[in-house]
C-alpha cells in the first residue's frame, strides 16, 4: 500500500547529553524510513536553502561558546538551531522520539509536545522496562499504543501503518494519522 510514501518524519531525541550525540539510532532508523519512501528530517544533518551554516559546524561552535562563557552569542546561535528543528517538526507528518528518562533533554520535549499539539502521530521509543517509570504527564498527552520499548516494535507498527489501510483506524489512531487518497500520492 505504501501509505508512508511522501510523508516526512522528524527524528527527535537527546543530543547534548547523549553518549553519541544521538547519531546511532538516527542512522539506524533513517534507511528503514527511506525504504518506505518517507522523507527524514534529522536534526544532526540539517540543510536549509540559503543558509551559510551547516549543523555539523554549528554544534562545535556552540560548544566552544558555552565553554568560553559567551552566553549571549550562544543564545543567538541556539535560536537559529531551535528554529530549524521546530520548523522541521512543523513540516513533518509524524514525529519519532527516542525518549530516555535517563538522559536530560529540553529540545526533545519542545518538539514532541509541538507535534502532539498539532495532532500528529508522535511515536516514543522508550528504554525496555521503563514504562512504569515514565512521567505520568506522558500518559496524559500520548496514547499508550504510541510507546514502544524496542526499535523493532516501532518498526513493526510503522510497517503495519504503511501496508494496512485500516490499521491506524483499528488502533484508535484515526485522529492522528491522515493520508491523502488517490491523485496526491502518485
Amino acid at each position: 500500500m505504501n501509505r508512508l510514501k511522501g510523508l516526512a518524519s522528524y527524528l527527535s531525541g537527546p543530543i547534548d547529553f547523549a553518549d553519541d550525540n544521538g547519531t546511532t539510532w538516527r542512522n539506524m532508523l533513517t534507511p528503514f524510513l527511506e525504504d518506505k519512501n518517507c522523507r527524514v528530517f534529522n536534526p544532526l544533518k540539517h540543510t536549509f536553502w540559503g543558509t551559510q551554516d551547516l549543523d555539523s559546524a554549528k554544534r562545535p561552535r556552540m560548544d566552544k561558546l558555552l565553554q568560553e562563557g559567551k552566553y549571549e552569542e550562544l543564545r543567538e546561535e541556539m535560536k537559529v538551531l531551535a528554529h530549524w528543528d521546530l520548523r522541521c517538526v512543523d513540516l513533518s507528518s509524524l514525529i519519532i522520539v527516542n525518549y530516555d528518562i535517563n538522559i536530560f533533554t529540553c529540545g526533545t520535549h519542545d518538539e514532541m509536545f509541538l507535534g502532539n499539539r498539532s495532532a500528529k502521530p508522535v511515536l516514543l521509543k522508550i528504554p525496555e522496562g521503563t514504562r512504569k517509570k515514565l512521567p505520568k504527564w506522558i500518559y496524559g498527552r500520548f496514547p499508550p499504543e504510541h510507546l514502544f520499548e524496542t526499535w523493532d516494535a516501532l518498526k513493526d507498527y510503522l510497517t503495519a501503518i504503511d501496508s494496512d489501510p485500516n490499521y491506524a483506524f483499528t488502533k484508535g489512531d484515526k485522529k492522528r494519522w491522515l493520508f491523502f487518497d488517490g491523485e496526491f500520492m502518485s
